[in-house]
């Protein structure tokens, strides 16, 4: 949850959320985007197939989430289906590296998951910091490292 304060108004105390700390949602049709704790996460939904329309639309709200200001990135790829090359083109280009700080990829843990990260890095080529992940929580450790 955001930084919360009190404040007095009318004799009543209401609670804030700092707006740089709050936790903000996105839906679309294949993906979930959320910021919380300074950092933006982006959940691929299991097993879809993205157009490059659909991955327009993810990073353009990916990015909206961020604020205008530049945010580490973690995005769950554990159960999404492979990415045309037209897809993983847009995920790695300027717009990416003009908006995030790094970028952690949560990947499936098995040998195809570590594979289909490895291939996706190799060709992709982010112009951010970049790291494979199994584990979330050892994502979430990583980004923090980014935070502004």
């Amino acid at each position: 949850m955001g930084a919360l304060t009190a404040e007095r108004r009318g004799g009543k105390k209401r609670f804030i959320i700092s707006p740089s700390e709050a936790v903000r949602t996105a839906q679309t049709t294949t993906a979930r985007i959320e910021r919380a704790g300074g950092y933006v996460v982006v959940r691929i939904e299991p097993g879809v197939a993205q157009t490059l329309d659909d991955a327009r639309t993810n990073l353009a709200a990916a990015i909206d989430a961020c604020d205008g200001i530049k945010r580490p990135l973690l995005v769950d790829i554990s159960c999404c289906a492979p990415l045309e090359p037209a897809v993983r083109h847009h995920y790695s280009g300027e717009k990416l590296v003009a908006a995030f700080r790094c970028l952690a990829l949560l990947v499936e843990g098995s040998p195809f998951g570590r594979m289909m990260g490895n291939v996706y890095l190799r060709i992709a080529r982010p112009g951010i910091p970049t790291r494979l992940f199994e584990d979330e929580a050892r994502a979430r450790t990583w980004c923090e490292g980014f935070r502004a």
